[in-house]
């Protein structure tokens, strides 16, 4: 009976050792399943974020390119209103002066036939400048406008212009062609071109300011030059001047 009871109490320890056992298995299962779903929870919260931000990115990027597209448009419609504003009779003298002093003879004819102001000038009529030479002429070009009146197609513009002083120009030229040729060698052409080009850089020969009005007409919405004598005295003043000196030495 003895044995009897001590496998029975055996059995009853094994037992008892089970039923122990199992709750504590059973906690630590329990804690391992809490710190994988807080494990879970924390990847889904990284996943939301960068998907958060790769939106938010994505939403900056399409904000950077509306926001071009949108400039672009205020852009073209400035310039679209800007070529669509009329002109005016100050607007032109000052563009055809600009384009003068740029030596840009192409965007004269915008404002002016700019072959009528060769006509009307005995020494850009009578001679072959180079593109240098043209850009001499007029590279110290500047003005003031004075006054304007306007009518209904056609305007008068007051402006005194300053250039170099083309009587003193050429003097110093006809003085120096006058040496070659006394000298007994041939003035030719290309020493007659560089010996201008030497005579227009010259900064002795300073500046001359004239006041003229310039007249202008409307042409199909658009106000044009009118050249005359008086613009080109203007703008190469003296030159006419020394013209009429030489004229009178050698017909007297």
């Amino acid at each position: 009976m003895d044995k009897e009871e001590n496998v029975n109490e055996t059995k009853k320890e094994e037992v008892k050792k089970e039923k122990v056992e199992e709750p504590k298995f059973s906690k630590v299962s329990g804690k391992d399943l809490k710190k994988e779903s807080e494990m879970n929870h924390i990847e889904n919260k990284k996943e939301k974020k960068n998907k958060k931000e790769n939106k938010e990115k994505g939403n900056k990027k399409v904000g950077y390119w509306v926001g071009g597209i949108i400039l672009l448009v205020v852009v073209l419609v400035i310039v679209t209103a800007l070529l669509l504003i009329p002109t005016t009779p100050e607007k032109t003298v000052e563009g055809m002066l600009n384009s003068l002093k740029n030596a840009d003879f192409e965007s004269v004819n915008k404002y002016v036939n700019y072959d009528e102001i060769v006509n009307e000038s005995e020494m850009l009529q009578n001679s072959e400048m180079d593109e240098e030479t043209q850009s001499l002429l007029f590279d110290k070009l500047t003005w003031k406008i004075l006054n304007i009146a306007k009518e209904e197609n056609t305007a008068s513009v007051e402006v005194e212009i300053t250039n170099k002083d083309f009587d003193k120009i050429i003097t110093n030229y006809t003085q120096e062609a006058l040496k070659i040729a006394f000298s007994g060698e041939s003035f030719t052409e290309e020493q007659q071109n560089n010996q201008l080009k030497e005579q227009l850089k010259n900064e002795e020969v300073g500046t001359k300011t004239v006041t003229t009005t310039i007249q202008l007409t409307k042409q199909d919405g658009d106000w044009k030059v009118q050249p005359d004598e008086s613009l080109v005295n203007a703008l190469l003043p003296g030159l006419q001047e020394a013209i009429n000196s030489l004229n009178s030495i050698i017909n007297g």
